[in-house]
């Protein structure tokens, strides 16, 4: 735990730019990601791994790498990033209410 701690403090007090090129060591998918979202990505990983560290529970940290992981394998996929990015033309039809339940 004072490992954790001492690691926290250090992301938290460290430059962006070098927690951003110690993380893209790490994590080299994260060259995937636009500038945008690497700043991003190192941001919410600091902020996951202190609540996480905090609580001594890793989930939130793994769900930060996860999500992005994801995110960055998208932007790999060039057809795919433009069909999310481009507007929808299609009329999809009626929503229907929603059921209860």
């Amino acid at each position: 735990m004072a490992a954790a701690r001492a690691l926290r403090n250090l992301l938290a007090h460290m430059e962006p730019q070098i927690a951003a090129a110690a993380l893209v060591d790490e994590f080299p998918w994260v060259d995937l990601l636009p500038q945008r979202d690497r700043a991003q990505f190192v941001t919410d990983f600091v902020r996951a791994f202190q609540a996480s560290a905090e609580m001594g529970q890793w989930t939130p940290l793994a769900q930060t790498v996860r999500e992005w992981k994801a995110t960055a394998a998208v932007y790999a996929d060039p057809e795919l990033v433009e069909q999310l990015t481009n507007p929808l033309n299609d009329d999809f039809g009626a929503v229907p209410d929603p059921t209860e339940g």
